[in-house]
């Protein structure tokens, strides 16, 4: 097995001085596995798992925190983003797609130009496209709060990777919203990023296995929780997306 120093360089990585695990590899803001909200369930996060999702197919992701300094509790906010991280990981690694280098930037209310307060599917664009990270990562924008009730998040179904010219971007969700329901929403924007459709028309999917799908809206899902399925031909489109990274 490759060295875990060896894999954290390759996704790019810093591995001078004192590196974290958990932070560094995992990309766990807290530096720690994120509780999970079924009590009865212990999450848990496996070395060899990670390495092996970053010797295939895998893409990085950028988490911008947009106007979190005026959340009530940080901590569980960015717990919050660690366990919809922590999902991501375990949804997209049923289609053979790794989640590598997992980075966290953040744009202050005062910078964020009432963007922290997404008021319509508009201003949702201007911010993804007001703001970029210089690298190969999805930009990953997580708000403080959505008042539009029309969207919970928003994302071009197969995204640009041409960052400098980028004309749109990806919210992936508010974080105020339960944890469940933030992540599954997290790991279904970032699914249409990497050309993937909602798997129905303007009516719910009529089987369960399209209900339980991860591309059904959350109107027709039947649990926030299980309904994170994806298929193999979702996961063969996913892996062609140009954000998409050879393996390690």
């Amino acid at each position: 097995m490759a060295s875990v120093k060896s894999i954290m360089n390759c996704i790019g990585v810093s591995t001078s001085g004192n590196v974290s695990v958990l932070q560094g590899l995992f990309g766990f803001i807290r530096a720690r596995v994120p509780t999970d909200p079924d009590t009865s369930v212990t999450a848990q996060v496996s070395l060899l798992q990670k390495i092996r999702g970053v010797q295939g197919d895998h893409i990085h992701l950028n988490v911008i925190q947009v106007g979190f300094d005026m959340v009530t509790d940080l901590d569980d906010a960015r717990e919050k983003l660690d366990y919809a991280n922590y999902r991501t990981h375990n949804i997209y690694r049923q289609v053979s797609l790794g989640v590598g280098r997992v980075e966290h930037y953040e744009i202050l209310s005062t910078d964020a130009g009432g963007a922290d307060d997404l008021g319509s599917e508009g201003e949702a664009d201007e911010l993804s496209d007001d703001w970029s990270v210089n690298n190969d990562g999805i930009d990953v924008f997580v708000v403080r709060n959505i008042s539009d009730s029309d969207f919970v998040g928003i994302s071009p179904v197969g995204g640009d990777c041409d960052k400098p010219a980028k004309d749109d971007g990806l919210i992936g969700g508010e974080i105020g919203r339960a944890y469940e329901a933030f992540s599954r929403t997290f790991a279904h924007e970032v699914g249409h990023f990497l050309d993937l459709s909602h798997n129905h028309g303007d009516n719910c999917p009529s089987s369960t296995a399209g209900q339980n799908n991860l591309m059904a809206q959350t109107r027709c899902a039947i649990s926030t929780r299980t309904s994170v399925l994806l298929t193999g031909n979702q996961g063969s489109d996913m892996r062609d997306h140009c954000s998409v990274r050879g393996g390690c």
